[in-house]
């Protein structure tokens, strides 16, 4: 059975078993991988996890754990609305960059994660989608050309969504290039500067 979840060796098994998943790949990791790149004894290993596919599960909900954080911290900043909605979707891209890449690690962990924890990625989607929405209803409140905040978010998602691939899909889009966060900056400004009186 394993042990309810203490707050230190839960994040180091976690932050081995990213790592490790990303650079060896899911299949090319072992419970032994995780142990000693955390630190700890194997036996330690199955107290918390019963199996790799739980630690798979629990790497997609702490992803959406660290997203929530992030999400929480930027909207309860005095910054503007523009800053934040620049500051939530640019640092939402340098958190997904990782987890989009080609390689197998990564592709294997995405796989993994829709096996494991498939209703994390709807998750995900929904919570993008309010907190973009938030800081829209703050622009609107501002007097910004926003009509329903939760139709708009569902815009500024579909926009953006060629810049957070899933691991596995081409990077090459129809513009021949690979897209970048240069050019999701740009884009949003670009949105930003139509909304805004």
């Amino acid at each position: 059975m394993a042990r309810a979840r203490t707050g230190d060796k839960d994040s180091k098994l976690v932050e081995a078993a990213i790592s490790l998943f990303l650079e060896r790949s899911v299949r090319g990791t072992t419970m032994q991988h995780i142990a000693r790149r955390a630190g700890v004894a194997v036996g330690t290993v199955y107290l918390y996890y019963k199996d790799k596919g739980a630690i798979v599960r629990r790497v997609a909900f702490a992803f959406a754990e660290q997203h929530d954080a992030f999400a929480e911290g930027v909207l309860g900043t005095r910054r503007g609305p523009r800053r934040k909605l620049l500051d939530y979707i640019l640092g939402f891209y340098d958190m997904w960059v990782p987890f989009g890449q080609n390689d197998q690690g990564a592709v294997e962990l995405a796989e993994a994660v829709l096996t494991h924890a498939p209703e994390t990625p709807g998750i995900a989607q929904q919570k993008f989608l309010d907190t973009v929405a938030a800081i829209l209803q703050e622009g609107k409140e501002r007097d910004w050309k926003v009509g329903n905040p939760q139709v708009e978010a569902r815009w500024i998602a579909l926009s953006t969504t060629a810049f957070f691939p899933l691991a596995g899909t081409p990077s090459e889009h129809p513009l021949r290039q690979s897209l970048g966060r240069e050019e999701l900056e740009g884009l949003l400004k670009w949105m930003l500067d139509k909304v805004e009186n």
